[in-house]
């Protein structure tokens, strides 16, 4: 081999290994990782995160024994419910074939428990409850589940979705030993219970009261105030552009387009997102889900808030607390609540407590002892100007107000009735107003 081809040769690799070097310079792609465009809420929690089952939760228990009512509201017992029928395996789920008017004389007079809800609640969402498999299963809102006790004689055992709203039932199938366990361990016990009545509010409303007083234990709490900066964090899309300011007890936290105020006098939050246009829209049986989401993104379950409304058509959600006996708890300008407005996919208001309430005061018990159901209904009904067509609901619960310290939160108990879409407290003559109407 010559000098010259030598040369060629080693002159021929340089020129394909530059044009090999060259290709690879051109086609490679590093091996980035996705970014997610969507704020992510890893660092940020509150408080905590909760599941379904502890945020949309039954209000009450009735039972159906020998055509009288027993039940509770018992937030320990409610728990101990669902954490049997949640076990349930539901099948053969479908539309009632019979006439409500019918549906509801055979409920009342039969053997059956009515697991009631605030208000209506999607069976997408809570199949995540119950043992619900079904690829097939119709789409419906319910506000209670009706469990009959009557199993001797048939194949299986009957579970029932009631809406009132809708005046609509579906019916499933569960084994009878689910009913039968569920009757020696419940229903059997119900007359131990608290005494109830029927009052039929409207032709498609029918709510229980008690037929007893009411003997219920006054709350009081510190308030421990939250910190802002927190939820600064968690609303905002990028918090390192949010602008602070304070004026008059008002803070205020803006950025190119959403806006946080904190009032430090009534420590309330109130976040408003402007909504872009031409997102997609959340679906109706969406909007109570994504508002649970919502709020677990930053574990802003600072209480024990339940779901107790929700619109649709509005896209309105709303949350209230309860007491750990289990009653709600009011306040006039929603120191007791989360609520949230929903515009196409995202959030558009979300309007909350800044503070969480830590340490019961209550070295001595004090008690209050409530007028009965029939007392309260009947002082309503007494009431000037009462239209009894636009009367909603009726409960005892809780009136929320700030102590003589401003660090101090009291629960008061009372009744409280729903009349004309607005909760509000009915004052005997001899109590004083404490604002709620």
């Amino acid at each position: 081999m010559t000098y010259e081809n030598i040369k060629t040769g080693i002159l021929t690799f340089l020129v394909i290994l530059s044009g090999f070097l060259t290709w690879n310079i051109w086609t490679y792609q590093p091996d980035y990782e996705v970014v997610n465009n969507q704020k992510t809420f890893e660092d940020i929690s509150i408080a905590t995160q909760k599941e379904i089952k502890k945020i949309v939760k039954p209000h009450q228990v009735i039972y159906h024994v020998n055509g009288k009512q027993f039940g509770s509201v018992d937030n320990g017992y409610i728990d101990d419910v669902i954490g049997v029928i949640s076990r349930w395996k539901y099948f053969d789920i479908e539309k009632y074939p019979g006439r409500i008017s019918e549906f509801n004389e055979k409920i009342a007079q039969g053997e059956n428990t009515e697991v009631i809800f605030p208000d209506e609640v999607p069976i997408e969402l809570y199949k995540r409850v119950l043992n619900i498999d079904e690829k097939d299963m119709p789409k419906f809102d319910f506000d209670r589940i009706i469990i009959n006790s009557e199993t001797q004689q048939k194949q299986e055992g009957i579970v029932y979705f009631f809406s009132q709203k809708n005046q609509e039932a579906y019916v499933s199938n569960v084994s009878p030993s689910y009913i039968n366990d569920f009757t020696n361990h419940f229903y059997d016990s119900a007359k131990r219970l608290t005494p109830y009545f029927l009052h039929t509010v409207s032709d498609i409303k029918k709510i229980y009261l008690p037929t007893e007083k009411v003997k219920m234990v006054l709350h009081t709490y510190y308030q421990n105030p939250l910190e802002s900066e927190q939820f600064k964090e968690a609303l905002f899309t990028d918090p390192s552009f949010v602008q602070r300011s304070i004026v008059d007890g008002i803070e205020e936290y803006t950025d190119d387009a959403s806006k946080m105020i904190v009032d430090t006098d009534t420590n309330m939050i109130n976040y408003v997102n402007p909504v872009r246009s031409g997102d997609s829209v959340i679906g109706t049986n969406n909007v109570l889900q994504k508002s649970i989401e919502f709020v677990n993104n930053h574990g802003g379950w600072t209480e024990p808030y339940r779901y107790v409304y929700k619109d649709d058509f509005n896209q309105n959600v709303l949350f209230r607390l309860y007491s750990k006996e289990g009653y709600p708890v009011f306040n006039q300008i929603g120191m007791s609540e989360i609520y949230q407005h929903w515009k196409q996919s995202e959030i558009s208001r979300y309007v909350r407590p800044g503070f969480h309430l830590e340490l019961p005061l209550n070295p001595d018990v004090v008690t209050k002892t409530l007028p009965s159901g029939y007392e309260a209904l009947e002082y309503l009904q007494s009431k000037k100007d009462f239209r009894p067509e636009l009367l909603q609901n009726l409960m005892p619960g809780y009136y929320m107000t700030e102590g003589p310290e401003n660090s101090l939160i009291l629960l008061e108990p009372g009744w409280f009735y729903l009349y004309d879409q607005e909760w509000r407290q009915l004052i005997w003559e001899e109590e004083l107003n404490n604002g709620l109407e």
